[in-house]
């Protein structure tokens, strides 16, 4: 037998945690290092589309230094943990609660790093935050031997919501599986912030398929079959994603499958942006071993500046703006996202006074990670657009003259931005440590129990934009 304290492997998650918020996994880094390189070196890539690839791909790989170096989240969004713990047969275990200490060390991890917290308590009934980032969700497997293989991802929000679940007919061709799946894929969009990392399960029921696709990114060993139809769907999709990510928008797909009903082929996907965050460990009686390998990461130098600056304050220079500019804002504008949104509806439905005055005013939907105590800007970047526009004509018609965010817009909400000479500037997601150095000042003005989605004056510096729809 084998005795591992629970305290052990709370000291194991806290250190996952940690790793996977902060660095990229090596692989990772040199995919998307992999990618950037490929498009500098392709002859005759001098258009606009193709210098805003390799912009995307070089802003994310500076985010990666500026996160490790710093000690930054990758992404505002630090997410909701998931766990997967294979534990050996013959392990005792000693100590508290197992559970208690995996929650206790997530909410020991996220406050003293300065995590944002994304955990409410009941999704339905009770969406108050509970300011721990717990409860983790937690699966559990038993293997043979006397350790415990740990496996932690982080999900963010944007592309947890485009994971996607499918039945096919059992009768489906490779060639229909591919499609199907691929086409699933495709339509998540800019909002799950490609390139992305792709897990797919094939097999069980509904709910096996989709945890399936999950651990599937901790896999090593698959089998031929499966890593010959993986990419076979990774060309499937870089040969019909979207113009201004093509060739690279999903960057790896792992495929697991198994065992099913004769009438049955549950599909599973799990979308992961470009960060990947996930950590493994395995812990034994006298030690712990980390897998989490810290790339040797490239210093890039300063950023080139050869952009139109536009102050937030010159309405007339905003109004004047053509879509597929790109641009870098300087001077105040306000965040606030789905609560905050749905809060300032509720003052416009009752008639009561608004918190600030909309009139002329950017709109940055985000969530921001607390300030660190040295008085640093946590991480921030963009939520996806399209969950605000429920709200997005009401804010527009109190007078708000722009909004920054991420992803694809409603038709309804471009074709009123487009007749009001309104704006929508995207800036790419999951690079909120690289965007946070654009901060210079920021204060909560509205909402404070809100907390991350709480509504915030910045003040920004050169803070870089495309004008998605003007």
């Amino acid at each position: 037998m084998s005795t591992i304290s629970t305290q052990k492997v709370a000291e194991a998650i806290y250190n996952l945690c940690l790793k996977s918020n902060t660095c990229l996994n090596e692989d990772v880094y040199l995919k998307i290092l992999d990618a950037y390189k490929s498009i500098n070196q392709q002859e005759n890539k001098v258009d606009t589309c193709s210098n805003s690839q390799s912009e995307v791909l070089k802003s994310i790989l500076q985010n990666a230094k500026i996160a490790y170096d710093k000690k930054l989240p990758l992404c505002q969004d630090t997410g909701q943990v998931i766990i997967f713990l294979e534990i050996g047969q013959n392990v005792v275990f000693d100590g508290d609660f197992l559970y208690d200490e995996i929650n206790n060390a997530v909410n020991k991890c996220y406050f003293e790093n300065y995590f944002r917290k994304s955990i409410v308590n009941n999704a339905v009934f009770n969406r108050k935050n509970t300011k721990t980032n717990t409860p983790a969700v937690i699966y559990t497997k038993y293997v043979k031997g006397g350790k415990i293989k740990i496996n932690v991802m982080i999900k963010g929000g944007g592309s947890e919501n485009k994971s996607k679940f499918k039945m096919l007919l059992p009768t489906s061709s490779e060639d229909e599986i591919i499609k199907e799946i691929s086409e699933l894929i495709l339509s998540a969009g800019e909002s799950a912030c490609p390139p992305m990392f792709i897990g797919i399960g094939i097999g069980g029921t509904a709910e096996k398929a989709i945890l399936l696709s999950k651990e599937a990114f901790f896999q090593t060993n698959f089998s031929e079959e499966e890593k010959n139809l993986a990419s076979k769907i990774i060309n499937y999709i870089n040969l019909n994603a979207p113009q201004n990510y093509s060739g690279y928008y999903v960057l790896d797909v792992k495929l697991l499958t198994s065992a099913t009903h004769i009438a049955s082929m549950p599909v599973g996907i799990t979308v992961n942006c470009h960060s990947d965050r996930i950590s493994s460990c395995l812990v034994s009686e006298n030690e712990t071993k980390y897998f989490h390998k810290i790339p040797n990461f490239i210093d890039f130098g300063s950023e080139q500046i050869n952009k139109k600056e536009i102050n937030l304050q010159d309405i007339t220079a905003i109004e004047q703006l053509k879509q597929g500019e790109e641009i870098l804002l300087t001077g105040e504008l306000y965040v606030a996202r789905d609560m905050a949104h749905k809060r300032l509806i509720e003052l416009i439905k009752n008639n009561k006074p608004l918190p600030i005055d909309l009139k002329n005013k950017t709109i940055f939907y985000a969530g921001p990670c607390p300030d660190k105590s040295n008085g640093m800007i946590g991480s921030i970047g963009p939520t996806t657009a399209s969950r605000m526009d429920k709200y997005a004509v009401e804010l527009y018609e109190q007078g708000i003259i722009a909004a920054i965010g991420k992803g694809e817009r409603s038709s309804d909400t471009e074709q009123y931005i487009k007749n009001n000479n309104k704006k929508y500037f995207t800036v790419t997601g999951g690079i909120a440590a690289l965007l946070a150095q654009k901060i210079v000042s920021k204060e909560i003005i509205a909402f404070k129990d809100l907390d991350a989605e709480a509504i915030y004056k910045l003040y920004v510096d050169k803070f870089p934009v495309k004008v998605a729809i003007a």
